[in-house]
């Protein structure tokens, strides 16, 4: 597992969590390495992923969030769901409450009712539900309407050359103020840039995570550069 900061700028700069990335031996993909799983043992693989990150996360001595990824049809499943990453935080006594799931929409969700009361079962858990790529895929609008997410996380594109293009910012700007209406906090990832920085900022995002801040730490966790504009 790899490790990257995710950056409360509003803060200072403080830490509020770490992502914990999958990669393969030599640096692979995620992406990479699950196309290496054979089908029926994709969530086996998923949940064991989730284990070993709060193993690592715990043994590091870390005392910030924790944010793990998990697909929708991963947080439905009886054997490999949520509840088994719960366990393993038991286990080596990480609080539920440091815990952030990021739902990842790789596919439709095809009962989302049922996917809602999941997420309303961790959420009576203290945990932090998140949704991932936002903008992405079936990361939608339908999803912050139905789903009632805690945090959502722009996706890598709304971000990449938000300073040079004005439907970017348009875009993220709607999404920021309707987030607002409830209470859900929005997270810019893939942030590389500090013109990048500058504009999320001014939008009122005060959460980021990007290279500008620290590339993943394979095993270990890495040393956090602040923007020099950040105050």
């Amino acid at each position: 597992m790899a490790f990257q900061p995710i950056v409360d700028t509003a803060a200072g700069g403080t830490l509020f969590a770490y992502e914990a990335l999958l990669r393969g031996r030599y640096g692979e993909s995620a992406a990479t390495v699950f196309a290496s799983v054979p089908p029926e043992r994709t969530l086996a693989f998923d949940a064991a992923c989730r284990e070993r990150a709060v193993e690592m996360a715990a043994s590091f001595g870390v005392r910030c969030g924790l944010s793990l990824n998990v697909s929708a049809s991963a947080i439905c499943d009886h054997r490999y769901g949520l509840h088994t990453t719960l366990r393993a935080a038991q286990r080596v006594g990480w609080p539920a409450g440091r815990l952030i799931f990021e739902m990842t929409e790789q596919e439709p969700v095809e009962d989302k009712a049922k996917l809602s009361r999941w997420m309303a079962a961790a959420r009576n858990r203290g945990v932090t539900v998140a949704i991932d790529d936002f903008g992405a895929g079936y990361a939608g609008i339908n999803s912050l309407l139905q789903l009632r997410p805690d945090m959502v996380k722009l996706d890598m594109e709304l971000v990449h050359g938000i300073d040079a293009d004005r439907s970017r910012r348009a875009i993220v700007k709607g999404v920021v103020d309707a987030c607002a209406a409830f209470g859900c906090r929005v997270v810019g990832e893939g942030v590389e840039t500090e013109a990048e920085f500058t504009v999320l900022a001014s939008l009122g995002i005060g959460l980021m995570q990007g290279y500008l801040f620290a590339r993943p730490g394979i095993a270990c966790l890495p040393e956090i550069v602040r923007p020099a504009t950040l105050t």
